[in-house]
């Protein structure tokens, strides 16, 4: 018996299952050796959990298979890690600026000694220590963060109260007896699922375009969403083209192909602004 398109579209699925399993560990990775997540877009990763929660929520609905079922549950928990590192780390930890930020801060901080010095200056040719310390802190004004254990708490709640809810969820849904049918209900969410998807990298591209930079974001990140998205439209497409079935995984395709388009224009911004940064330093 010889290889079929049916044997390529289980490895294709099998490959896609792979970078979707890896996908967040370089951009957790690269908050961790940062101390921050300041380069993503909160709204980016909110849209795309959103997108997750829609597609498990249609899985379970159609009852398709354990593994599907687990590994779609493991989309919607890495995303929830990632967005409470990221909380964690923008509301608990105080961190230096990078290179950048501390040019940026200095002229700003520089600009507005200078507006403002002079007018205590003409009065006094000398500032004492206090009034010194005084314009410091209003030029820079101390950010209170909030308690750790706080967020460690929230964090851990949403994560088991997912987990759990979608679980017994999957058990007590059950199988459809009509497995040819096209049920409206879980189109709706799998089409919901595909517009989040696709939308979830605006609010990414629109910052990186004001801050005319990619600096905290992992290309490893995008880099495996790319490929596990090629690779699970493949596996759709290799293990069959009748209509119907293409129909019934159109908004599959649809998110997956759309964010692949969205994905690389990210990686457009990545080679722009990074030229340009190396440009700027040979300068």
């Amino acid at each position: 018996m010889g290889w079929t398109f049916a044997d390529s579209s289980i490895v294709a699925g099998y490959i896609s299952i792979l970078f979707w399993l890896i996908v967040f560990i370089p951009q957790l990775l690269e908050n961790y050796k940062r101390k921050n997540g300041d380069g993503l877009s909160l709204s980016f990763l909110f849209i795309w959990l959103a997108g997750d929660i829609f597609n498990l929520a249609a899985i379970i609905m159609e009852r398709l298979m354990f593994t599907m079922f687990l590994l779609a549950l493991w989309y919607t928990v890495a995303d929830i890690c990632l967005i409470w590192q990221v909380v964690y780390y923008k509301q608990c930890v105080t961190t230096e600026p990078n290179s950048n930020e501390d040019e940026a801060v200095a002229l700003i901080a520089t600009k507005t000694i200078k507006q403002r010095r002079p007018s205590v200056l003409d009065s006094s040719d000398e500032v004492s220590d206090e009034e010194e310390e005084a314009l410091d802190n209003d030029i820079v004004p101390a950010k209170e963060k909030m308690n750790p254990i706080w967020i460690n708490l929230i964090g851990f709640l949403v994560l088991t109260a997912v987990i759990l809810t979608f679980c017994y969820a999957y058990v007590i849904v059950k199988k459809v007896d009509d497995e040819n049918s096209i049920r409206l209900i879980p189109q709706i969410l799998g089409w919901s699922s595909a517009v989040l998807y696709v939308g979830s990298r605006v609010p990414q591209l629109i910052k990186n375009w004001r801050q005319q930079s990619t600096d905290g974001l992992s290309s490893g990140m995008f880099i495996c969403a790319v490929f596990g998205n090629l690779f699970f439209a493949s596996s759709i497409f290799l293990k069959s083209t009748e209509r119907r079935y293409i129909i019934v995984n159109l908004s599959w395709i649809i998110g997956s192909l759309g964010t692949v388009i969205f994905d690389i224009m990210i990686f457009l911004q990545f080679y722009v602004f990074n030229r340009r940064k190396l440009k700027h330093r040979a300068d």
